[in-house]
């Protein structure tokens, strides 16, 4: 079965569910191979604004990653009926983006764009299979059943990194992709460095000084993907806030994941993926801004503590290695080649 893996982006969420689960597929045997945005050259044949056929696709299984162009929307139903399984990967409910979110104008129907939140559900419902990353994404993308939760884990790259132990706050995100997820810590971040807490960011922090109630936006700025890991590392307590939002209902627990993995203690929102982690045995969680700040103080006032919440992550985290789980990936895109397979033709046609 040879499989072909189309990343829709070089950074994060490319890397994470498409790139670095390919390529550890590729080096465990299976004929899996990655093609990286900038060398894509997948070939349609239109008629007007209506896509009649795909060429040059020499792949069982075809993966592809969060479809908001229209065009490629429409060449997933091709792909399939000229007999190409067709997966589809969605790591976010795209039609509940923040309207604050720079994402959002992006994929809103009436951007006049050719994106949109819409042409990603139309993939999904002609997909051999959609792969997701959270149970909640499984009921906006994958009600005909033909859905796959595929959990995010992590390269070793973020294992075993040098950790020097401080009491400094830090949230590793960027303000403009959380607009609205400050609000959940109320006053308490402010009040701790009213007390003489440091408080940083990895990520853009522009505008997260207003939305916390500080002076000035934190320290931070954008990390190279490669540098991510060290740079959340560096953080002496972490925080991962989430709105009680339905955006927000289905994320992965990527960034407490991220923090547990490298040995960084951490306090987050009772969001589902964060409580399913937490459950796991890793972090803390606060649900009002109240229990965030005694919790954050706690930590910064305790090295035990932050010491034996650090060892307690690493301990979570080194059962959900990507190299141990990409078997995951494999089996889900054989699933995928084996409903392709049992479809009949002729309803593949017209679907």
């Amino acid at each position: 079965m040879k499989v072909i893996v189309f990343p829709a982006d070089a950074f994060g969420c490319g890397s994470f569910r498409m790139r670095w689960p390919g390529e550890a597929c590729a080096a465990a045997g299976h004929d899996v191979s990655v093609v990286e945005p900038k060398d894509r050259r997948l070939k349609v044949v239109m008629e007007g604004d209506t896509v009649k056929g795909v060429l040059d696709v020499d792949a069982d299984v075809v993966v592809l990653q969060r479809v908001t162009h229209a065009y490629m929307a429409q060449a997933v139903g091709v792909m399939r009926a000229k007999g190409i399984t067709v997966v589809v990967d969605v790591d976010d409910d795209l039609s509940s983006i923040h309207p604050s979110n720079p994402a959002w104008e992006v994929h809103h129907p009436g951007s006049g764009g050719m994106h949109s939140w819409r042409n990603v559900a139309l993939a999904c419902r002609t997909a051999s299979l959609v792969t997701v990353s959270t149970p909640a994404l499984l009921d906006v993308y994958a009600r005909h059943g033909r859905g796959h939760v595929l959990h995010n884990y992590l390269p070793d790259m973020y294992y075993g990194l040098p950790r020097t132990d401080s009491d400094t706050v830090g949230w590793p995100g960027s303000y403009h992709s959380h607009p609205n997820d400050p609000e959940v810590v109320g006053g308490a971040v402010a009040r701790l460095v009213d007390e003489g807490a440091s408080f940083v960011m990895r990520g853009d922090p522009t505008g997260a000084g207003r939305a916390f109630g500080l002076a000035a936006d934190p320290a931070g700025g954008p990390v190279p993907i490669d540098e991510w890991p060290a740079a959340v590392a560096s953080l002496g307590v972490g925080m991962a806030p989430l709105a009680d939002t339905k955006f927000n209902a289905a994320k992965s627990w990527l960034k407490p994941l991220e923090m547990s993995a490298a040995g960084v203690p951490w306090v987050a929102s009772p969001r589902a993926e964060y409580r399913r982690l937490h459950e796991m045995g890793a972090g803390v969680l606060a649900d009002r801004p109240r229990t965030w700040y005694r919790e954050l103080k706690r930590l910064r006032e305790s090295p035990t503590l932050r010491a034996e919440l650090s060892e307690a992550g690493r301990a979570v985290a080194e059962g959900l290695r990507l190299r141990d789980n990409s078997w995951r990936w494999q089996e889900a895109w054989t699933r995928a080649y084996e409903l392709q397979q049992a479809t009949p033709r002729q309803q593949l046609a017209t679907a």
